[in-house]
């Protein structure tokens, strides 16, 4: 078949002087038949052992959800038609990672339709943010959409017993009308949902890993309830499917080519894919990072997906850059295509994506869920598991355990410097922030990246005072930098964290939390939760002798705390 006559978004792949290696891995590849194989799971073209192999066999079925999904868009349809005949008014997910990111991307692509209901999506346990999705709908006419692929995911079955006992006080034994589960079957949570009456239960496919669950239950009901047509969706999904041979050869095979670029690439020290896109599409960004850096960072390998870094000239990038552009052919967006451009000519590999409207993101799901399980063939690791993840998980087990017994979090160790209100933890010293901040950034070499992780309540004003911290950082080291906000980044880009090449700076910022919330049920507080899952965390990356400062921004308050660390910053990188 010629890829050609598939109706798909357009890519251009320009490596330049990479093209002769991503060229040789790509006739390599189809000397071997990898398309044929891959479309037979055949788990050798990722790892030798035999019982890995096993496992990756049994996490490929979302090669073809899409196609297992168009029967399934009626019933999806009539769904979305009840909750709309109900007369509830907003929509709330509530999940993690792979359950909440196709959502958030899809909340941002497209503009509510007339039939569609407001979507909000809660994916942190900060108290301030929970407070503010409580503040922001009125309870009884909400519905909220609990997500959680194993069943067992803290987070989101702590956001459904908070609401769900705050529908109880309002509606006694009606409050289960209020909720809707996503799990897979068998899950523990199936039995919950079920005996506290839930309006419905979608159950998913086991055989669908969570990063990989864009086209299935997680994202289409979602989709559907704010109003996007999930079938065209679907359909161009398959369009792309086809294209990356599902049907038998094609000639050009998107998906392959992509990921072998990605691949090679890597393996040739440009590990960081630098994402841009125009602004009403930069939430694609946080569902690539779990995409690409759950499944390739092991092994003390990885491609660090880089989201949101402020896209600058191309004297401020080293040679451990590729970049992406993904956009909209009737869209110009002329300043960040003249900055690719650019950077084009001055060498760096660059690859541009046209889609034709948002509804082409059902293609472009499917076409770097295949590319990221072809660049991982490339680098010979499997993708589809997350061995690293569950190391931040059992750290805060053992602290919550710790908490349950006692009633408050253990001590840390004692900060290195206590100055404007801010405590300083790391293995550097200096007699001042400014000296802390400047012994720490010294460790950082060429080919290094800064992870900002924020245990903090997103809010715009921080999200600026981020990104300044983050083009600082950029313009005066010239290496890359990630910002995530926790506990979300646990379960997309933390697998890299420990798991990728020893590379990242990680500066983690956590808070006091002054208007904390409870938890139903349980004998601490939101704000103890999410301080437990940074402690956690950080213990999970001393383990893994990662270089980390942690400024613990006490009462100071999160801007201001946040504000005094830029300026210092400013002083240590002048």
């Amino acid at each position: 078949m010629d890829t050609s006559s598939f109706s798909i978004p357009a890519m251009t792949v320009q490596l330049g002087q990479y093209q002769a290696a991503v060229s040789a891995k790509l006739a390599d590849f189809n000397a071997r038949n990898f398309t044929a194989g891959f479309w037979q799971k055949q788990a050798d073209l990722w790892v030798q052992d035999a019982e890995a192999q096993q496992s990756l066999r049994s996490f490929m079925g979302w090669l073809r959800v899409a196609e297992t999904m168009l029967p399934r868009v009626g019933e999806i349809e009539e769904f979305a038609q009840e909750v709309r005949a109900a007369s509830f008014k907003h929509v709330v997910v509530m999940g993690m990672g792979g359950s909440t990111m196709t959502p958030i991307v899809f909340k941002q692509a497209f503009e509510k339709s007339a039939n569609g209901l407001p979507l909000l999506v809660l994916d942190t346990t900060n108290p301030g943010s929970v407070r503010e999705i409580e503040e922001a709908v009125s309870l009884p006419e909400t519905l909220f959409v609990v997500a959680s692929k194993s069943g067992t995911t803290a987070e989101p079955l702590a956001f459904g017993d908070y609401f769900y006992a705050r529908l109880k006080e309002l509606k006694g034994d009606k409050a289960g009308e209020n909720f809707v589960a996503i799990t897979d079957p068998g899950s523990k949570f199936v039995t919950q949902a079920t005996n506290e009456g839930y309006r419905r239960i979608f159950l998913n496919f086991a055989e669908v890993g969570g990063r990989f669950s864009a086209l299935s239950y997680f994202g289409l009901v979602p989709a559907a309830l704010y109003g996007i047509n999930i079938k065209t969706l679907l359909e161009r999904a398959i369009e792309m499917m086809r294209a990356t041979g599902s049907e038998g050869d094609v000639a050009q095979n998107p998906g392959l080519e992509l990921g072998v670029a990605l691949g090679v690439l890597a393996q040739q020290g440009r590990d960081k894919l630098t994402l841009v896109v125009p602004a009403n599409l930069t939430d694609l960004g946080l569902w690539l990072e779990q995409l690409i850096a759950e499944s390739t960072g092991k092994e003390d390998k990885g491609i660090l997906p880089v989201a949101g870094d402020p896209l600058g000239t191309p004297e401020v990038y080293g040679q451990d850059r590729v970049f992406v552009y993904v956009g909209y052919e009737n869209q110009p967006d002329e300043e960040n295509r003249r900055k690719v451009a650019a950077l084009q000519a001055a060498g760096h590999p660059v690859v541009s994506i046209l889609m034709r409207d948002a509804l082409d993101l059902g293609a472009e799901f499917f076409r770097w869920e295949v590319a990221t399980a072809v660049a991982s063939a490339v680098l010979e690791i499997n993708p589809f598991d997350q061995p690293n993840v569950q190391a931040a998980k059992t750290a805060t087990d053992q602290l919550m355990k710790v908490v349950v017994e006692r009633g408050s979090l253990p001590q840390t160790s004692a900060p290195v410097l206590e100055e404007n209100g801010l405590s300083y933890y790391t293995s550097v010293t200096g007699h001042s922030g400014v000296e802390v901040l400047k012994a720490f950034f010294e460790q950082a070499g060429p080919d290094n990246f800064l992870c900002i992780q924020a245990y903090l309540m997103e809010t715009p004003a921080l999200n600026t005072d981020l990104d300044e911290l983050r083009q600082l950082v950029q313009q005066r080291l010239h290496i890359a930098t990630a910002s995530g906000y926790g506990p979300r980044f646990l379960h997309s880009t933390g697998q890299y964290h420990k798991g990728g090449p020893n590379t990242g700076l990680f500066l983690q910022l956590t808070t006091d939390h002054a208007q904390d919330l409870a938890l139903p049920g349980r004998p601490y507080t939101f704000g103890t939760f999410q301080n437990a899952q940074a402690a956690g965390d950080l213990e999970a990356l001393h383990n893994y002798n990662r270089r980390t400062l942690r400024v613990h921004l006490g009462t100071v308050g999160e801007e201001a705390g946040v504000a005094q660390l830029l300026q210092d910053l400013k002083k240590a990188l002048a």
